[in-house]
């Protein structure tokens, strides 16, 4: 059976949920390249809309994405958005800060020739969030935690992402003075470097979910979520190792759209992932209005957004952060006698700091390279200090 790679580009197929589902052994022998659309119409922030196209595992390729499409949002009431854009390879964004609740929407997108859409349906209330918590865990970890009331008509199916933030420091306050000795390092790797501030002390990073969670209390006697675990993080982590902070957006889904992610988590999970054929009766919510007979995938949500942020201070945690892998410490080698002129190498063209307890470098001196010194070495560190952060470090 010729085997075939589908991509699905919204990170709603990874979505968290317990139920039990084994996925058919037996794939459609017809199953072929199509389209695969999904998003979120939303009320409150920007809609999110990713288009790709399934692949051949022999192509070669580990995703097509569709870049040239025309993305827009319809309403049953005559509503049509602004045309979506296009800001990376796949996704598209629409502003619908202001989305009205009064009718029914869908995606419109139209791809070289065909007309493709979402069926039309109202925005989900969602209720707002009660507390997002963290616990520390005997492997280690620490866990975050999604409490939610939401009212007893309203519905029962929720989704969630989250976007992370954490400031962290460099391994050694060098230009901060932090530790005793002379300084040994070239200026022109520091060239904002003082004595008493150190400008590479502390960065920032931030990052998007790539997981989703999803949770029924239809089974409950009351509409509510209490504690529901989100995601974890090692104690080792870089992300808790000062200030964490997560943003927590909140999404009310359908019954329908509930199963839809289920199966697909399911599915991803009792095969090899996402790069494999997918069972032939999860096909989605949209469709091909200008040719019915095309097969296309996917699924969009619509429904308002609630969100809530928290913050994870080193000092909340019992349990201890370790110093940072990548901090390399040299120590003199006395029985080399070239290990004077190799230090001064690595200060002069790879950035590394001496310290020594005299004015020379000396058998009592300490290297170290620039990723203990400098936290931008971090690999997506910036020195951007979200505005939204609790504290004025620069």
């Amino acid at each position: 059976m010729r085997k075939f790679l589908i991509l699905i580009s919204f990170v709603g197929i990874l979505c968290s949920c317990v139920n039990e589902y084994k996925i058919p052994l037996e794939i459609s022998n017809n199953y072929q390249e199509e389209l695969v659309i999904e998003g979120r119409i939303l009320s409150g922030e920007e809609s999110v809309f990713y288009i790709s196209r399934t692949l051949p595992l022999n192509s070669g390729l580990s995703v097509s994405y569709i870049t040239d499409a025309d993305v827009y949002i319809i309403g049953q009431n005559g509503y049509r958005s602004e045309k979506a854009i296009n800001i990376e390879d796949g996704k598209y964004i629409i502003d619908t800060e202001d989305l009205e609740k009064n009718t029914q929407y869908a995606v419109e997108i139209s791809v070289r020739g065909e007309i493709y859409q979402s069926k039309f349906q109202p925005l989900l209330s969602t209720p707002d969030i009660h507390d997002v918590s963290h616990k520390e865990r005997e492997d280690k970890s620490v866990s975050f935690h999604v409490t939610t009331y939401g009212n007893a008509n309203d519905s029962r199916f929720y989704m969630w992402t989250y976007e992370e933030d954490w400031e962290f420091r460099a391994s050694l306050d060098a230009f901060g003075r932090k530790i005793p000795g002379t300084l040994h390092y070239n200026k022109e790797f520091y060239p904002d470097a003082k004595d008493g501030k150190n400008p590479y002390y502390y960065c920032w990073m931030h990052n998007n979910s790539y997981t989703l969670n999803i949770y029924s209390a239809a089974d409950l006697t009351e509409n509510t979520v209490k504690g529901h675990e989100l995601f974890r993080i090692g104690v080792e982590d870089i992300r808790i190792s000062y200030i964490y902070s997560v943003l927590l957006k909140q999404w009310s889904l359908t019954e329908e759209a509930y199963e839809y992610f289920r199966l697909m988590k399911l599915y991803t999970e009792d095969s090899d992932g996402l790069f494999t054929p997918m069972p032939t009766d999860v096909r989605g919510n949209v469709f091909c209005y200008s040719n019915p007979e095309k097969s296309v995938r996917g699924y969009v949500i619509a429904s308002d957004v609630k969100t809530k942020r928290m913050f994870l201070y080193e000092s909340d945690l019992v349990l201890n952060h370790s110093e940072y892998d990548n901090c390399h410490i040299t120590f003199p080698d006395s029985s080399n006698p070239n290990w004077g002129k190799e230090w001064n190498d690595k200060i002069k063209y790879n950035g590394a700091l001496a310290v020594s307890l005299g004015e020379r470098i000396d058998t009592e001196s300490i290297l170290y390279n620039k990723e203990c010194i400098d936290c931008r070495k971090t690999q997506g560190a910036t020195k951007k200090r979200p505005d939204f952060w609790p504290n004025n470090h620069e």
